[in-house]
Order: structure tokens, then C-alpha cells, then sequence
């Protein structure tokens, strides 16, 4: 009885949250099947995320006849169709890997995604049951699109340039920044919150709110209205989602903000946030090799302090920094020195310790040697 109890009573303050919204409809709790409680959330956020998804969805309001005007079937096929390639060809493979491989990896949690950008997706395949998942990056936050107010052939342009987005993930399973710096502006997708929604929405799950928030100088997050008069806030968008069995909410957090410690150690009031976090399970990949640099050193510091467990490639965190007597480490896949932009890097503790030391196999590609076999992952567990 105490825990219906408790139960109802968070169903409550959850549409009571809901409620405060600018008019959402509110999908009600209702009965599965197996007769388990699935929470509310909100449909119209949620249907017009499906839109650009390319998910059918309720064709509530102006969505009724938007897609027979519009290029929308045909766009929803294609990114049907990058997805299933993706998915046979990388991810159904990194999620076998995960659950054999990392520690409890759908346990509730916190996973901590820095240098992200809005890459939801491969954080949810490696831990998807996450309670939180906090990212952070260069790129601007943005808005939703708003659909209903654009003309038809407007509507097939910015579909154009969600997929365009979209394929430097599908095709090496990272965004490339310099690439994103365009795509995100406000004439294009306008920002992280579309892209990060379109992942939530494509791993299956329907979308409850999207909140803009800020981090104040005493590392609190809150609402962004009520941060209108405060200088130095970082800004950000939480968004929250059900869980695939409906049974809970889940956060993603993302942070816009420079990281190098020229930034951070000014920003004491995000310095302290992060610092705050429970302990996390990490996930560093294409970070562009700057924490192997002093000038990075802070956000290096805080990975070891608040991680229960690291999982990168090899342009995280130089193998070097790592304490021996304080992780477990464990190599996986192929290591090899890196070319163009990168090949200033070296590495030959890590060199050292792939002939040393037992590694192994890697079913698939992840980071900058994408299409090659020689993606290096490293997972460190906190003694």
C-alpha cells in the first residue's frame, strides 16, 4: 500500500509540472497489458518530434495534412533506411558489446558525456537505462522548429537539413564540429534541442518536456525564467522522457559552455555543479584528443573525481594521466598513432601497455577511425 502510495503521489507532481506548460495536451497515465502504470507525457511536443523524426505520429492539429503536402514520406523512408544500416552495421553490435562488457551498464545512473554535442544516441545504446545524462558542448541550444507556421516547401528544406546533420553520426558515429557550427544555425536546424530530440524519439522513447535551464554561480541548475535577472549563468535544456517500459522518467541534460581550463576556472559557479555530480559512468569519444593537453587539465581532474567507471577511445583522457593502483583498466580493439589534424598526439605509454598487456577484439568502429579497424577503447574502473 505505502508504495501505490508513493506512486500516485509522483504521478501527481509530474502532471502538475506538466501543467505549467504553455497549453500541452497530456497523454493520461493508463494500463499496459501486463496491467503496469505508464506515465504521462506530452503530445504535442511529442508528435511534433516525431514529424521530424520521421515517426508516424497522431497528426494532431496541423499535422493532420502536413505530410501529404510535403516530402515526408519519402524523408522518413531514408532516415528509416540510414538507421537500419547503422543499426546492423555498428550499433546492434555495440549494444551486445556493452551488455557483455561494461559494468552494469542498465543500471540507474548518471552517465557524464562531455565534448558530446547533441550525440545522444550512442550514450543510450551503452547505457540506456540511465536516470541522467549530462552533455555539454559548442554548440548553440536552440529551439523546435515551429512546423505549423512554416510554408510547405520551407518545411521540406529544414527536413533537408536535419538529414544532413545526421550523416557524418550515421556514417562515423560522431558529429564533426567545424560541420555543426553551420548546420546549427537558426536559418538551418537551429541548434542541439532538434537533434537531441530526434535521438530520444528514434531509440524509442516519447518525449515529456523540454525546459530551458541555466547554472548559477552556486552550481544550481533551474528554470531559465527565473534566472532573467542573473549574470554568468550557464546555459542549458533538460529534457525529459520516458522509459522504453514506461515505468519512469528519464533527463538529458545539455550544457553549452567551453570546458578548457581558461573558462572553467572563471566559471566557478559550473566548476562547482560539476562537482557535484553522484558518481558517474563516463563516456569520452572524438573529444579532439584536448584533455591529453594542461590546458584541460580541470575538466581532466573532475572526470577522475566524480567517475565510477571511463569508457573512451583514445582521443580522451592520455592514457598516462591514469593511476594504476587507483583503476582497473581493460583495452579494447587496435591502437594506432593519429593522422592528419592529430598527428602531433603520441602516445607510447598507451603503445607500450597494448603490447604488454592483454586487449581485446572490438566488434565495431567508434570515433575518428571510423571504417578502419583500429578503434582503440580503453575502460577504467574506480578501485
Amino acid at each position: 500500500m505505502r508504495n501505490k502510495l508513493i506512486f500516485a503521489s509522483f504521478l501527481l507532481v509530474t502532471a502538475f509540472i506538466l501543467s505549467c506548460h504553455q497549453g500541452p495536451k497530456i497523454k493520461k497515465a493508463e494500463k499496459t497489458s501486463d496491467s503496469t502504470a505508464v506515465l504521462p507525457f506530452d503530445l504535442v511536443t511529442d508528435d511534433q518530434v516525431s514529424f521530424i523524426s520521421g515517426i508516424a505520429n497522431s497528426k494532431r492539429g496541423c499535422l493532420l495534412k502536413l505530410d501529404s503536402v510535403i516530402k515526408w514520406t519519402r524523408y522518413a523512408s531514408e532516415l528509416d533506411r540510414l538507421l537500419s544500416y547503422d543499426n546492423s552495421n555498428r550499433l546492434n553490435k555495440m549494444k551486445a558489446w556493452a551488455d557483455k562488457e561494461l559494468l552494469n551498464n542498465k543500471s540507474n545512473t548518471t552517465v557524464f558525456y562531455p565534448f558530446s554535442g547533441p550525440d545522444f544516441l550512442n550514450a543510450n545504446i551503452l547505457y540506456p537505462n540511465a536516470d541522467q545524462y549530462i552533455m555539454m558542448g559548442l554548440e548553440p541550444i536552440g529551439y523546435l522548429p515551429d512546423i505549423c507556421n512554416m510554408r510547405p516547401d520551407s518545411v521540406n528544406s529544414y527536413l533537408d537539413e536535419i538529414k544532413k546533420s545526421m550523416r557524418d553520426t550515421f556514417n562515423h558515429s560522431y558529429f564533426i564540429t567545424s560541420r555543426m557550427k553551420v548546420e546549427m544555425k537558426k536559418t538551418k536546424v537551429n541548434g542541439t534541442i532538434p537533434l537531441m530530440s530526434f535521438f530520444i524519439k528514434r531509440t524509442g522513447h516519447h518525449i515529456i518536456s523540454i525546459q530551458r535551464i541555466g547554472v548559477d554561480s552556486s552550481g544550481k541548475w533551474q528554470i531559465v525564467d527565473s534566472l532573467r535577472n542573473t549574470k554568468n549563468i550557464v546555459p542549458g535544456v533538460k529534457i525529459d522522457f520516458l522509459s522504453l517500459s514506461g515505468e519512469k522518467v528519464q533527463s538529458a541534460f545539455y550544457f553549452r559552455i567551453d570546458i578548457s581550463d581558461k573558462n572553467l576556472g572563471k566559471n566557478q559557479g559550473f566548476k562547482k555543479y560539476l562537482s557535484q555530480l553522484p558518481q558517474s559512468r563516463t563516456f569520452l569519444k572524438a573529444a579532439s584528443y584536448l584533455m591529453h593537453h594542461d590546458s584541460f587539465s580541470i575538466i581532466r581532474s573532475i572526470i577522475f573525481d566524480i567517475s565510477s567507471t571511463i569508457l573512451q577511445d583514445d582521443s580522451g583522457i592520455a592514457y598516462k594521466y591514469f593511476d594504476q593502483a587507483k583503476w582497473d583498466i581493460k583495452l579494447y580493439g587496435k591502437y594506432s598513432k593519429p593522422e592528419n589534424e592529430f598527428s602531433n598526439i603520441s602516445e607510447p605509454d598507451l603503445v607500450k601497455a597494448y603490447k604488454h598487456s592483454t586487449f581485446r577484439p572490438l566488434p565495431f568502429n567508434l570515433g575518428y577511425n571510423w571504417g578502419t579497424d583500429h578503434t582503440s577503447i580503453l575502460y577504467a574502473v574506480k578501485r
